[in-house]
């Protein structure tokens, strides 16, 4: 809600809503360290995800998101994907079977061999799998790396 006010014979346009320094003194976010900090920079955060902000309330937004994801890298750590792990993702969200994977493995025995982690596989097998699951799902953008090659 725009209001104006004279200074100096000119209208200058003010605001009701607050100003990041306002919203810093109300939430006086800082560097998260304990479960309580976190617990109420995530209900600050998903209440203001509920309606459209300002251009202030977005950069407290922004901040708060930037306290919790580096609180939660620290005390919540994502262990990196294995081959084993992704492969059962992804067979499981395409549904997938074995069977489908002889063509690029050889052989079914092969195929429990690698999603069961028991053997390595090669880069154009993961090649393969990458364009797999691409042609499968056109959104997904995998790579040889993404199944560890």
């Amino acid at each position: 809600m725009l209001n104006t006010i004279r200074k100096g014979g000119k209208m200058i346009p003010t605001s009701s809503e607050k100003n990041y320094a306002d919203l810093l003194i109300q939430y006086q976010p800082k560097l998260i360290k304990t479960e309580a900090e976190y617990q109420r920079a995530l209900s600050i955060v998903e209440g203001m995800m509920s309606g459209e902000l300002t251009e202030a309330e977005t950069m407290l937004f922004d901040l708060l998101v930037f306290l919790i994801e580096t609180y939660e890298a620290q005390h919540y750590p994502m262990g990196k994907s294995t081959l084993v792990a992704t492969m059962e993702s992804l067979m499981h969200e395409f549904d997938v079977q074995p069977a489908t994977l002889v063509e690029i493995f050889g052989s079914l025995e092969l195929v429990r061999e690698i999603v069961n982690g028991e053997r390595e596989i090669s880069k154009s097998q993961a090649e393969s799998l990458a364009k797999l699951f691409n042609d499968l799902s056109p959104g997904l953008s995998l790579t040889a790396k993404d199944f560890g090659k």
